[in-house]
């Protein structure tokens, strides 16, 4: 309820599985940790064909926040800007 989307946040890939990547975020303004899924679609321009190819459990990452769902307190998270590129790249 604290994040909003569009807005860009600091995390740490958790996780690989060949769908995505889990990153625990910490939601501005407090203490809380959750964590956000980035999919395989949205962790850059062009296809990926491995996430562990492009990510790695540990690593810090800029992600955007595409959706939030309250109630189960889950973030959808893109690591591409509105635009098309990625965070590094504006």
């Amino acid at each position: 309820e604290d994040v909003g989307p569009d807005e860009w946040l600091d995390g740490k890939i958790t996780s690989t599985p060949s769908f995505g990547a889990f990153v625990m975020v910490k939601v501005p303004g407090t203490e809380e940790m959750v964590e956000g899924l980035v999919h395989i679609t949205q962790i850059k321009e062009g296809f990926v064909e491995s996430v562990a190819d492009e990510l790695e459990v540990g690593q810090e990452v800029k992600v955007r926040v595409t959706g939030v769902d309250p109630g189960a307190g889950k973030l959808s998270l893109s690591m591409k800007s509105e635009s098309g590129g990625s965070y590094d790249e504006e």
